[in-house]
């Protein structure tokens, strides 16, 4: 069995390359799903959503830089 590990914004802000407020952009936009929330401070994505969304936003990056 494979733990799902909680990945914290800052990290998946760096996996996507993007700065903080695209980020929460896409997040309020519903690009990105809103975290899963154990208190107001304490929130997280799990780390399988995470890679997909990696993958996805890698390409569109590829996407836009070949047009």
């Amino acid at each position: 069995m494979e733990i799902d590990r909680r990945i914290r914004a800052k990290e998946f802000m760096l996996l996507l390359a993007i700065g903080k407020d695209k980020f929460y952009a896409m997040v309020n936009s519903g690009n990105i799903k809103q975290p899963v929330r154990l208190s107001e401070k304490d929130v997280f994505w799990y780390s399988s959503y995470v890679k997909n969304k990696v993958e996805e936003h890698k390409t569109e990056s590829d996407m836009i830089a070949h047009t």
